[in-house]
């Protein structure tokens, strides 16, 4: 069962109940997971705790996070290329987003926002041509498309064009997640890569801590997996400096 499937179950049958017993919890998983053992019901425990839909908050008690999982609304232009990437390409992984999603965690709003193309790193040159040779019209527009080294060039010079799509190759194991027929970037990657990508996404680099912030108040952050991704980007001293800035509590 999936995290948000169980999130939801958990909802439904302890609500807003203030502090809910380890054996209580137990009890609920292994009523959902046939013959467990006891090891493996301890672990799916432990699973949700660092999923975030958890928190303990004493010993054997837990409190059930009321924050929804993560999902994006995908815009027009990012589900016709995810459709056409798909079409043309079907063996190639299509990570779809864009930055517009960071206006609710933010103060001052940036005057243009990138579109995110992130597929495996032998299929930029493909994904690339496939969009200069058909391009996506939005609104009797063709938005301008770029490579990822062309555009950080180009953006040292001022922004080349607003509302730019950039294909970028995918890091390897990056995490992704499913929004119904298309893949895209999960809250954990989005936060990561604007550490990592600092370049790419100047724009937002002053605000980030609360960015960072606000993400975490309104949404529930999987922090192994935050950290796993920032592993894989060399970026863990700095993602952990952030949550020291942002969380005060213990994190």
């Amino acid at each position: 069962m999936s995290h948000e499937l169980i999130h939801t179950a958990l909802r439904k049958q302890f609500g807003k109940q203030e502090a809910i017993p380890k054996v209580a919890l137990i009890d609920f998983l292994r009523e959902h997971s046939g013959n467990a053992k006891p090891s493996t019901l301890a672990w799916r425990l432990h699973e949700l705790t660092q999923a975030g839909i958890l928190t303990r908050i004493g010993y054997g008690q837990y409190q059930l996070n009321d924050r929804p999982i993560y999902g994006p609304d995908l815009s027009p232009t990012l589900r016709k290329i995810g459709d056409r990437v798909k079409a043309e390409l079907p063996f190639t992984t299509c990570c779809v987003w864009d930055t517009r999603i960071l206006a609710d965690f933010m103060i001052q709003q940036p005057m243009s926002f990138l579109q995110l193309i992130e597929v495996n790193k032998e299929a930029v040159s493909s994904v690339y041509q496939l969009l200069q040779e058909q391009p996506v019209r939005i609104d009797r527009k063709n938005p301008a498309v770029y490579r990822y080294d062309d555009w950080l060039l180009l953006s040292q010079r001022g922004l080349p064009s607003p509302n730019p799509i950039i294909v970028k190759p995918l890091i390897t194991e990056a995490p992704v997640q499913q929004q119904n027929k298309y893949t895209t970037a999960p809250l954990e990657k989005v936060l990561v890569d604007l550490i990592a990508d600092s370049e790419l996404f100047f724009a937002y680099q002053e605000e980030l801590p609360y960015i960072f912030q606000t993400a975490f108040a309104k949404f529930i952050i999987n922090r192994d997996k935050l950290r796993r991704y920032a592993r894989r980007r060399n970026r863990v001293d700095m993602l952990e400096q952030l949550l020291r800035q942002v969380l005060p509590t213990r994190h």
